[in-house]
């Protein structure tokens, strides 16, 4: 579907490249997440595939079409990157403009889910400028999907949103992508919220981009019912080079480990065991460890 090929990008007057040969595909119904921290060019990658900005070489195809030199390519692309919005215009009115201006009132009875699935539909005629941020947020996503596009480019979609709102709106979006076969590439530097929505992750650093390898990613998780003392903390992480984290009540250990008899031994003894289990909990990790090498 999206072909991204040694891409770069340069701008004027600087002497390095923000976007440095990045290379990506992605697939219909496939779910990307770009991690990286902030001023690493994900929201300009994401402006060139929108073709809001050109990239100094390299191309983007959608369908084997070069997006740069034919029209009308990103037609069936939602967009949500620095969305714009009609401060005194109602959500449904904003949404209702933008099928008008874009001829897609094809998509009309499409509004009244869609503000149910941001949770919007309780604003009714309240204006957007009464809105606060995250509702703008959840208009933005509205008008990203309101017309059933066949790839959405998401920059940062959660920002401004409360926890129960991310769960929300995560599980819409894997039910939406599911129904409606369409492929998703959302940026964001909150790997809680992506890791529960995306099929696989990319890396973007010093304008590079790395694939997530899960296979060094595979921990097991052990929780027990008490908060594990400091000092049992220092002692663990000395004892067993394998331990990879400590939080309030869990101990996460390489899944591979040959010491993971030796610590259950070791809790057990202070602690009452509630659970172990393998988990990718720790991309956490595994991304700072990529972010300082």
């Amino acid at each position: 579907m999206l072909k991204i090929e040694n891409l770069y990008k340069q701008f004027k007057g600087s002497d390095f490249n923000i976007i440095d040969g990045v290379s990506l595909n992605i697939n219909k119904g496939e779910i990307v997440g770009l991690i990286g921290k902030n001023g690493a060019g994900k929201t300009t990658l994401m402006k060139m595939i929108a073709k809001t900005k050109r990239p100094t070489s390299g191309t983007i195809t959608l369908h084997n079409n070069d997006i740069f030199q034919n029209h009308n390519v990103l037609k069936n692309v939602g967009i949500m990157i620095d969305t714009v919005h009609f401060k005194h215009f109602s959500a449904r009115q904003n949404l209702i403009y933008y099928l008008k201006v874009n001829n897609k009132t094809q998509f009309l009875n499409n509004i009244d889910n869609m503000l149910e699935l941001v949770g919007l539909s309780h604003t009714h005629n309240k204006k957007v400028k009464d809105f606060s941020f995250g509702m703008k947020q959840r208009l933005s996503l509205a008008m990203c999907l309101l017309d059933e596009p066949e790839l959405a480019i998401m920059d940062e979609p959660f920002v401004g949103l409360d926890p129960n709102g991310v769960r929300t709106l995560i599980q819409s979006l894997r039910n939406w992508v599911s129904q409606k076969g369409i492929a998703l590439l959302i940026s964001s530097h909150q790997l809680n919220e992506l890791e529960e929505v995306c099929d696989r992750f990319v890396l973007l650093k010093n304008g590079k981009l790395t694939p997530i390898d899960y296979s060094k990613v595979q921990f097991i998780k052990v929780v027990v019912q008490e908060s594990i003392y400091p000092e049992h903390r220092s002692e663990l992480l000395d004892l067993y080079s394998t331990i990879t984290d400590i939080k309030e009540n869990e101990v996460i250990i390489n899944e591979n480990s040959n010491e993971y008899n030796d610590i259950i031994k070791y809790l057990v003894q202070e602690y009452t065991l509630v659970s172990s289990s393998s988990t990718q909990d720790n991309l956490y990790q595994y991304f700072d460890d990529l972010e300082k090498e």
